[in-house]
């Protein structure tokens, strides 16, 4: 990696720790919660993250194209775009539950360049560059070390993990029917953590074995799909495709694993 691309990763693991850090400081105390939709909540802890994050990125980055959560667009002329969720899984959050992250990646015109996760109440920092793999640090713990390239998994051994949307339609009944065909095909268990970015990383670190999801946004999944295929795992489209950058309907799972659950989520669509 270039000075340059270290220098860049580090700005998003100093953002990643301090919105990390005020997320921890108001758990407990979100202040007022609004409704985004009939069941998607923002609270004034998102907005007070975004803000510093997008301070942050603008002021080392100008010029750069921001897309985040609560903001929406602030475009840049650099051709360089930053993907940012200040925290994924408000859901969880609100509710105190401690699956919750902060996700920040940047894309250049040959893809995601630069990604940092961060789970601040699991005390796991995930970082990633494109082309030198990713790193899990525990900063409370003072730990850092590579992540190793994931290995082959067949089905009958992985924990997978999914996701359901937050318009509660007959795109619910079809992911009941999913995880219902991944049960009966004899994987270790499907969990559903809340996090779509917790849960990419989680695949990345072997925690998971395969991960599926329908209807994210790109801020959603932009930092955990780098994260996860510098670590070995295979991340794609629902269909195998790959030409995307980011991936509305997300199949992400270990070698050997992805082409199973492939082919059981196409089953799956064509039952219904």
């Amino acid at each position: 990696m270039s000075e340059d691309l270290a220098e860049q990763l580090f700005i998003v693991r100093e953002l990643a720790l301090a919105a990390g850090g005020m997320l921890l400081d108001s758990m407990g105390s979100v202040g007022r919660i609004e409704q985004k939709g009939a069941t998607e909540i923002v609270t004034e802890v998102d907005r007070r993250v975004e803000d510093m994050l997008v301070e942050g990125i603008t002021h080392t980055f100008a010029g750069d194209t921001i897309e985040a959560e609560e903001s929406g667009n602030k475009p840049g002329a650099s051709g360089r775009t930053w993907y940012i969720d200040p925290l994924d899984g408000t859901t969880n959050y609100a509710h105190g539950y401690p699956i919750f992250s902060v996700s920040i990646a940047c894309a250049d015109a040959e893809g995601l360049l630069l990604a940092g996760v961060f789970a601040p109440y699991l005390d796991e920092l995930y970082l990633a560059h494109r082309g030198g793999g990713a790193v899990l640090e525990r900063p409370k713990h003072g730990l850092s070390d590579p992540l190793e390239l994931r290995q082959p998994v067949e089905l009958t051994s992985a924990l997978l993990a999914t996701g359901f949307p937050y318009v509660r339609d007959e795109g619910v009944d079809r992911n009941a029917g999913r995880v219902r065909d991944f049960l009966k095909a004899k994987c270790h268990g499907v969990r559903r953590g809340g996090s779509a970015a917790v849960d990419l990383v989680h695949v990345a670190a072997g925690k998971l074995d395969g991960y599926w999801e329908t209807s994210l946004r790109s801020w959603d999944s932009a930092a955990g799909t780098l994260i996860a295929r510098e670590a070995g795992a295979i991340v794609s489209a629902q269909d195998g495709q790959q030409e995307a950058m980011h991936f509305k309907n997300i199949l992400a799972a270990a070698p050997g694993l992805h082409e199973m659950m492939k082919d059981i989520l196409a089953q799956s669509a064509a039952e219904v």
